[in-house]
């Protein structure tokens, strides 16, 4: 199966996969003017102290996360203004993708994910139907679990709803802070959910288990949620 990798992120869990399985990834280069205005979308929602709350949990997720660059794991690495836009389309039918691998992105569009033969393949960090959106570990522990989820799942027009493909989960290392907590275990989550991901390859699955309707959907938490998780891993 000629597989390719969609993500945002230059050195995250995308280049952890491709250190596994090289290939070439289609890298969308420009989130910032898209991830300003989603972010006050965010703040609209969420209200004014998601804002700092996110900055801290950003630095703190790409630095558990992170990885070798694209370069020097990737066969090819196509760069482009958008995996919604025409380059990336184009990308992927002169590439051939059978599946496309959504990792660390935004939405992507229908008119991009229904391009390769079998689909497109998100890997969600997140127990569905419960934990949609993320961040993932952050809500685990606000929720005062000791585990976090993963769910490899087919990407449809929703947000982590397409048919269910694999699941796992792996135990949340608590540390006394919470940038130590996810710098724990963030590798783990992202291994096994790769483990799960290789395994989905292998079957060549190009069907799942229909997610069940209703279920949460997380977003960027408030300062109270941050102050909450912060003690009880001090406690």
């Amino acid at each position: 199966m000629n597989v390719v990798v969609l993500t945002r992120n230059p050195n995250g869990i995308a280049s952890r996969f491709l250190a596994r399985r090289p290939g070439p990834v289609i890298l969308d280069e420009a989130i910032g003017r898209r991830d300003v205005r989603r972010t006050l979308r965010k703040l609209r929602r969420v209200g004014i102290t998601a804002a700092p709350v996110g900055l801290a949990l950003r630095r703190a997720y790409a630095e558990a996360g992170s990885g070798p660059s694209l370069e020097a794991v990737a066969t090819e690495v196509v760069r482009v203004p958008s995996l919604n836009g025409d380059g990336a389309r184009d990308a992927l039918r002169r590439l051939g993708a059978d599946a496309a691998i959504s990792l660390d992105n935004a939405i992507i569009r229908p008119e991009t994910f229904s391009l390769p033969t079998h689909g497109t393949i998100n890997v969600h960090h997140g127990a569905v139907p419960g934990y949609r959106g993320g961040p993932p570990v952050f809500w685990e522990l606000r929720d005062g679990l000791d585990r976090v989820g993963f769910t490899i799942h087919l990407i449809d027009a929703g947000i982590d709803t397409g048919p269910v493909l694999a699941r796992g989960e792996v135990p949340i290392e608590r540390r006394s802070t919470l940038a130590e907590t996810l710098a724990a275990t963030i590798p783990r989550l992202h291994e096994a959910s790769l483990d799960a991901l290789e395994a989905v390859l292998a079957a060549a699955a190009s069907e799942g288990e229909p997610q069940p309707s209703g279920g949460d959907h997380r977003t960027t938490p408030t300062l109270g949620d941050y102050l909450h998780v912060r003690k009880s891993l001090r406690d």
